[in-house]
């Protein structure tokens, strides 16, 4: 693949340019986020596994050589897509109030997904959609596993001041995976059939035992 000069890779992983600086640049910048958005529409309408390329250049307009002199191939649309809605999300988690309790940074942890899932459900169904793909194609992993591994370190730094000091590192990732299921899983197959209203009405006695249970857990 063909890295135009306003970009750079982290990771494998292609980082669209914040502040174009010349013409090119900002024609460049305009490409790859007119692509990305092509490619997230597609990805969240027909599915990961059955779009194409042909169906994101199409989408976009443009032709597939434009596509690959900005991307290699669908997986790495994928990856950066899947970096960019991360980060995302991250940003409304570490928004937190200083002071609060371990039920506080549970409960704003659900209510941040719940925010993003609201906002972005179209990045909501990538990030679903992208976890799933790592199990299944495992040639793709290095591509969009360490987005994801900054995902649960996000969530781990703020359950970490709560825990009890003989807790390792293995037993707070495997809470932070179990908080990702439970919003993750909720919100995936709320989406069929329930209105915003309903959605948040049918999660709130779910997340209140979800919060006790794993608070309790957590602090022993």
């Amino acid at each position: 693949m063909t890295i135009e000069p306003s970009g750079n890779k982290r990771d494998g992983i292609v980082e669209i340019p914040r502040k174009p600086v010349n013409r090119t640049e900002k024609r460049v910048a305009k490409t790859q986020k007119k692509l990305l958005s092509a490619a997230l529409e597609v990805f969240s309408e027909y599915g990961v596994d059955a779009a194409t390329i042909d169906d994101i250049t199409q989408r976009a307009d443009l032709g597939k050589g434009t596509f690959y002199r900005h991307f290699s191939d669908k997986a790495e649309i994928m990856g950066c897509l899947i970096d960019q809605a991360i980060e995302k999300l991250i940003g409304k988690l570490r928004n937190m109030d200083a002071g609060a309790t371990i039920e506080d940074a549970l409960e704003h942890i659900i209510n941040m997904h719940y925010q993003f899932f609201l906002e972005n459900q179209e990045e909501f169904i990538l990030l679903f959609q992208g976890r799933l793909f790592l199990k299944l194609d495992r040639r793709i992993t290095e591509q969009m596993e360490e987005p994801f591994n900054r995902y649960f370190e996000a969530i781990e730094s703020l359950l970490s001041p709560y825990v009890s000091e003989k807790m390792d590192m293995l037993r707070i990732r495997r809470f932070a995976c179990a908080v990702a299921g439970f919003v993750f899983g909720f919100f995936s197959f709320a989406m069929i059939g329930m209105e915003s209203e309903e959605i948040e009405t049918g999660i709130k006695p779910l997340r209140q035992s979800f919060v006790k249970s794993l608070s309790s857990f957590l602090v022993q």
